[in-house]
């Protein structure tokens, strides 16, 4: 007796069912397309909120983008800016607060730095600052030869921050990316959780894992990854002149910084294309002059190491503003007023200090 009263419960329920008819195809894809974007959207507007919270490096990225991106070519007394940009040997070698302090007279000094970039990430992010208008005085693209010679990018992240949608087909040409990764170049240029899902998961990880920042330092790869001579010298020839087509395109001063290495990275040599190409290239340090004791992890500059080296960069930005005005003083006696200011200043060398 109970079976058949289930059965009939079971039959009356599909005749219910059968009355109503069947569930519309089209409209159970419009159900999970609606549930699909209000996750994204979830996501999208959540991602820069969980990134505040956890993230110290994207907040310090963030502040310093906003301020490179206002930047013009003096300040409202007169000094020059000056904008550097680059990634953890800039942090780490170049002492901002002290160098601030040291030519506040001179120049209005900036930084922008975004950790593990290398020369695309770079060149396709001056190109997207100088694109939205800013115009510091000179910029300062502080890179190792190796990084200079990098067919790297920082992938999604580097999409959205650093490039711009008018130079997409010319990173898909640079970068060499096949139709998939293309692809999540242009999604991730206009979302911000793409972009930084990445960020998300390391921040997640540094919180659930112990000393994870420990271990993920001593596992880190430092060492240069183009160690061929003959193709950092190629790279230097093909890329020292797109930065002097960007001088030349904006009317900004851009100027190659290499840190100071354990290795020989024919940072010399490069200096020479630099020279012919119109990029001064700043070698303050050459190839082994600083002591292993220097660094922190024999590639990132310590303490000790980057207060010598933020000097020298003092000094040869010192330097460059004499030579400068000296060349403005024979420019204004030689020529008439009006021709005077737009003559290429030569490079200049820091004489090298003792330890």
């Amino acid at each position: 007796m109970p079976l058949s009263i289930s059965n009939s419960k079971v039959g009356g329920n599909l005749a219910t069912a059968m009355k109503r008819g069947p569930v519309s195809a089209g409209k159970g894809i419009v159900a999970l397309l609606g549930g699909l974007v209000s996750i994204f959207l979830g996501l999208e507007i959540s991602a820069p909120m969980i990134l505040a919270r956890l993230s110290h490096t994207e907040q310090r990225i963030g502040v310093e983008m906003k301020a490179a991106q206002k930047l013009q070519p003096a300040m409202a007394d007169g000094r020059p800016t000056v904008l550097f940009v680059g990634n953890s040997l800039l942090l780490e070698g170049v002492q901002m607060d002290a160098l601030h302090a040291e030519l506040a007279q001179q120049y209005e000094v900036r930084r922008f730095a975004v950790e593990q970039t290398h020369y695309l990430d770079w060149y396709f992010g001056v190109r997207k600052l100088l694109q939205e208008g800013s115009r510091p005085s000179i910029i300062v693209l502080a890179l190792a030869t190796d990084q200079l010679a990098s067919h790297w990018t920082m992938g999604e992240a580097f999409a959205h921050r650093q490039m711009s949608a008018r130079d997409f087909l010319l990173v898909v040409r640079e970068t060499n990316l096949d139709r998939t990764t293309a692809s999540s170049y242009v999604f991730a240029h206009w979302s911000r959780w793409l972009a930084d899902k990445g960020f998300i998961r390391q921040c997640v990880m540094i919180l659930t894992i112990p000393k994870f920042r420990d271990l993920a330092a001593r596992i880190a790869d430092h060492g240069p990854h183009v160690n061929d001579p003959r193709e950092l010298m190629e790279a230097a020839q093909a890329r020292l002149p797109q930065l002097a087509e960007l001088n030349r395109a904006y009317g900004v001063r851009i100027v190659l910084l290499i840190p100071p290495t354990l290795h020989e990275d024919q940072s010399s040599e490069i200096q020479q294309i630099g020279a012919k190409a119109g990029v001064p290239v700043w070698v303050l340090a050459p190839p082994g002059e600083f002591p292993r004791e220097y660094f922190m992890d024999g590639f990132h500059l310590n303490g000790r190491g980057s207060g010598i080296f933020t000097a020298r960069v003092s000094q040869q930005l010192r330097t460059m503003q004499n030579v400068q005005a000296n060349c403005k003083d024979c420019d204004r006696k030689a020529m008439p007023s009006s021709a005077s200011g737009n003559r290429m200043i030569p490079a200049v060398q820091v004489e090298q200090g003792s330890h």
